[in-house]
């Protein structure tokens, strides 16, 4: 199933409003964050190597035999990004930083700048029943240092189309570069070749070289739904809801440690760990394990709701602060470092209610409303 491009222009258009409308945001923000965890690392350093590999990114032009739906997809990613460049005024690093940053970092730069970063994600769920019908819930966990409410009417998941897409981030500091590194926009392509949860997985399963950084959870209107987990470029895993058509993930876990990705994953860390040399009692470790805690603690939970459970017990379950529940009010991971661990928002959406609900925590981190507000769609 192909459809028609949209225009490369009209999406350059988007993103450089989104630019122009917050350079320091887009541009500086994430290098900061980057050298907040290493500041002993010359920031031109880094900088030259992005540059470097986003300019030898856009010459990797994928094959046609093997991937037969890239050739227009490549061409809208080379016009898209001249356009782009034209009316954000970007030059080649801003490019780079906004594009290739944490694509560079896994493959390339933690390997050669012995960086470290340690980010909180995020978990997110789908039940095809509850006593108000199908729902979807999300915690959007990051640290607290960047944090800004909206005071804006969200853009609510929609249950009206085909299928509905979500992810949480799940990266890795060292990821094996595969041969297929030129930025195909797959979850933008996804939407023009599929149409329901087996057709998503075909394509993202054949597509899997080209994206990675997290895991994406995927259900559609016959409430078919997946998890994928994807932390690595190199590996992609689909697993299938049971009985009560429950999927799930959460961020920088693998579910299944004993799984390929899984085994990879574990070596990388402990790649990392040894090349940095910061030994197994470390900051990372214990980030990581608690990841794989709340991975576990949602999986369980979901495992205990009734067959049909209530619309309030799923909220309960995200907004009661560990260890009750899911939401983060600042945990401390290791001895060695100081609060991370917010959960900074919640969004819910009920299909046949067409409602959307969200929590904000307050900028300074110390509240978080009992209360969400409530929106139609």
């Amino acid at each position: 199933m192909a459809h028609a491009l949209s225009d490369p222009r009209v999406l350059a258009k988007e993103e450089a409003d989104r630019i122009n409308s917050n350079r320091q945001q887009w541009l500086v923000t994430p290098v900061d964050r980057v050298m907040a965890d290493a500041p002993y690392f010359e920031r031109e350093n880094l900088l030259a190597g992005l540059t470097d590999f986003h300019r030898e990114r856009m010459t990797r032009i994928p094959s046609i035999e093997k991937y037969p739906e890239s050739k227009p997809w490549v061409d809208f990613a080379l016009q898209n990004e001249a356009e782009l460049k034209r009316l954000a005024n970007l030059s080649d690093r801003e490019i780079a930083i906004f594009r290739s940053l944490t694509t560079y970092l896994s493959f390339r730069g933690y390997k050669q700048a012995k960086l470290l970063s340690v980010d909180e994600r995020c978990r997110c769920a789908y039940l095809p029943e509850t006593d108000r019908g199908p729902m979807h819930i999300k915690n959007v966990d990051d640290p607290i240092t960047h944090w800004k409410p909206s005071d804006k009417q969200p853009n609510p998941i929609p249950f009206s189309g085909d299928f509905v897409t979500d992810g949480v981030g799940s990266g890795l500091h060292i990821d094996d570069e595969p041969e297929d590194i030129f930025p195909l926009p797959v979850l933008t392509m996804l939407r023009q070749y599929a149409n329901d949860v087996p057709s998503s997985v075909d394509f993202l399963t054949r597509y899997k070289s080209f994206w990675g950084g997290g895991n994406l959870l995927i259900h559609d209107s016959k409430k078919r739904s997946v998890a994928i987990e994807k932390c690595s470029f190199n590996f992609i895993e689909v697993f299938y809801p049971d009985s009560t058509g429950r999927s799930y993930i959460s961020g920088m876990s693998c579910r299944d440690p004993q799984s390929p990705q899984g085994k990879y994953q574990r070596a990388k860390r402990d790649q990392a760990i040894e090349l940095f040399g910061i030994g197994q009692d470390c900051s990372d470790n214990a980030f990581w394990s608690m990841c794989f805690t709340f991975e576990q603690k949602l999986r369980q939970a979901l495992n205990d709701l009734p067959k049909v459970p209530t619309f309030a017990d799923v909220v309960n379950l995200f907004t009661s602060a560990y260890p009750k529940g899911l939401r983060k009010d600042g945990i401390r991971l290791h001895p060695k470092q100081g609060l991370i661990g917010y959960t900074l928002c919640i969004h819910a959406t009920l299909r046949d209610e067409r409602k959307y609900f969200r929590w904000q925590r307050s900028q300074d981190g110390s509240l978080f409303p009992a209360q969400p507000e409530v929106f139609s769609f």
